[in-house]
């Protein structure tokens, strides 16, 4: 490969390359790459107080609640979605980040898919895609359940990108639980 094809390529990621040489010394080349070179295609949803950004190619689709098309099992945690059977989390109470004293609003679902297992997210707003440049959490939130990463938006507010394979094992597991109970009190 020759090097106008690596300085097209570090240029394309918003980097330079410089070469500098002395006879008899060698050459020095200096690669310069932005801090942040990840970027996601996301799609940014609301709750009440926060923003979130799925990543897109998670995505499976997005509906708006409506009893014909879907129902909610709030005792059981799933969702019944024309038919097929999904686990779902609610993710302004997953986060904690509703008021206490919410009034209900019109919700949507996120179909959310990893592999061959598949959820849905409960949110308030769709905003659609979203262009996301991830920046690291930091030592203080490494253990945060269920987040990747932030992102500043254009406004100076933070969303938070979300980590789908453990927000659909969390709804799983939520799923599982609810059933054990009510199997348990079944029986007793």
């Amino acid at each position: 490969v020759g090097m106008d094809v690596v300085k097209k390529n570090i240029e394309a990621l918003r980097g330079s390359v410089g070469i500098d040489s002395e006879e008899g010394q060698g050459t020095t080349i200096t690669i310069n790459l932005p801090l942040t070179l990840a970027i996601i295609d996301g799609f940014m949803v609301g709750t009440e107080l926060d923003r979130y950004i799925i990543p897109l190619s998670m995505v499976d689709e997005c509906i708006e609640m409506d009893p014909n098309e879907c129902e909610i099992d709030e005792v059981q945690n799933y969702i019944n979605l024309r038919g097929q059977v999904l686990p779902y989390l609610r993710l302004g109470d997953y986060f904690n980040s509703r008021k206490s004293n919410t009034v209900k609003r019109r919700e949507s679902v996120v179909v959310v898919k990893s592999g061959q297992n598949k959820a849905g997210f409960v949110v308030d707003e769709l905003h659609g895609e979203h262009q996301t440049v991830i920046k690291p959490m930091g030592k203080v939130f490494e253990n945060l359940k269920g987040i990747t990463g932030a992102t500043v938006l254009g406004d100076g507010n933070v969303a938070l990108i979300l980590d789908v394979q453990g927000l659909i094992q969390a709804a799983i597991k939520n799923k599982t639980r609810s059933a054990n109970f009510l199997n348990a009190q079944r029986t007793q």
